[in-house]
């Protein structure tokens, strides 16, 4: 319906909703970062707590020099259920120099609206993306999807 009409029986569905979303890619500490977007787009579907998110990020024009920490993106549609960092999902990425990794994930952050996005390679520890592995004055292309549970 139109309006949710909420249920106390689980096996329910009374929340169903799809939507848009704007990504904005960000670090822990901005500093002058500048960012102009070719694509800045993003949607959900959010069913019960379950929400799925695709973002698409293009950049045109990338630069900092006093930013620091890691890469996020802010925005999502939902806050992120506390005490859990979801790691599911896909990302088609480029702009992005992390000598030995090959894989990056979305990652949604528990207790608020951003995700950051996790490097993997062969016989690497888990590590995020920070800015040292943006170089400034380049393009950034991040594509991809995650899902993860509403609080």
């Amino acid at each position: 319906p139109n309006i949710q009409i909420a249920s106390t029986d689980v096996n329910t569905l009374d929340d169903y909703e799809e939507g848009t979303w704007t990504p904005v890619l960000t670090f822990a500490t901005p500093g002058n970062l500048s960012v102009a977007y070719t694509t800045q787009t993003g949607f959900y579907v959010k069913i019960g707590k379950q929400v799925t998110v695709w973002f698409a990020i293009v950049t045109s024009t990338f630069t900092h020099t006093t930013a620091s920490g890691n890469c996020t993106i802010t925005g999502l549609p939902f806050s992120v259920l506390s005490g859990n960092n979801w790691r599911a999902g896909a990302l088609a990425w480029s702009g992005i120099t992390k000598a030995n990794y090959t894989q990056l994930t979305p990652t949604a952050l528990g207790g608020g609206t951003t995700m950051r996005f996790d490097a993997s390679g062969s016989a690497q520890a888990l590590a995020q993306v920070t800015a040292a592995d943006m170089p400034t004055g380049g393009t950034v292309n991040l594509i991809g999807s995650t899902i993860y549970e509403e609080a």
